[in-house]
């Protein structure tokens, strides 16, 4: 039977431990109907996990044994950053979710000459990220960064290790992705205008393309995502 995971501030390194969270707490309680006795997953957020059995619950904390600790290898195979023009409706939400599965480490959503979102709700990402992380079975949360523009985001990477996605590039072989590549970037719903290609490519960007056919922005961060973390 699949175990539920839960990542927190969890002190690992105790005996047993009281959970004073009570939303999560009443999501054990009301939600998810565990019980004393049950078993449960929980993650410290800096790799480590342990199975735990729950010991006592109330409508506002719980308490539980810690039975083993661990440090999965569980993780992309390398440290990889997405950055990402934020898109309208949810879409910048599923591609938050989505890179989080893949393994993704850093995600900073980037200001565009064609971005026509601005902001978003960074309690509502956290979340989907935090249940994705769990769902996923990742030990550790990806960094969401504040939004940024897209000139500050080119120069805080390293020329040569960052491919910068548009139609007008070439198409990378598996061995440049694996060997190279450790961040992205992901343009709007209208695409980099020729002006930020040609300023990427002046920065040591290399230009990349995922195929012929025109990608929506969530396909082409979700691709994108898993071909820079192999």
């Amino acid at each position: 039977m699949r175990l539920h995971r839960f990542i927190g501030t969890f002190d690992l390194s105790q005996k047993t431990l009281a959970i004073t969270d009570s939303e999560l707490a009443s999501q054990w309680r009301n939600v998810l109907r565990l019980k004393t006795g049950d078993t449960i997953i929980l993650c410290d957020g800096k790799g480590l996990e342990a199975h735990a059995t729950i010991t006592g619950m109330d409508r506002s904390s719980a308490q539980v044994s810690i039975e083993s600790v661990e440090k999965p290898e569980r993780v992309a195979r390398k440290k990889a950053e997405l950055f990402c023009a934020l898109l309208k409706r949810e879409n910048f939400e599923l591609i938050c979710q989505k890179a989080t599965e893949i393994g993704i480490e850093t995600i900073t959503p980037i200001l565009t000459n064609r971005t026509v979102k601005t902001g978003f709700n960074r309690e509502r990402i956290e979340k989907i990220i935090r249940e994705a992380s769990e769902q996923s079975g990742r030990t550790t949360l990806p960094v969401l960064n504040e939004p940024t523009t897209l000139a500050e985001a080119m120069i805080s990477v390293t020329p040569g290790r960052s491919v910068f996605f548009d139609l007008s590039g070439k198409e990378l072989t598996q061995e440049e992705y694996t060997s190279e590549i450790t961040s992205c970037f992901i343009g709007p719903e209208g695409g980099f205008t020729e002006e930020e290609t040609e300023t990427a490519q002046k920065t040591g960007l290399i230009i990349g393309s995922l195929g012929k056919l025109t990608l929506r922005g969530e396909t082409a961060a979700i691709v994108a995502s898993y071909l820079i973390t192999r």
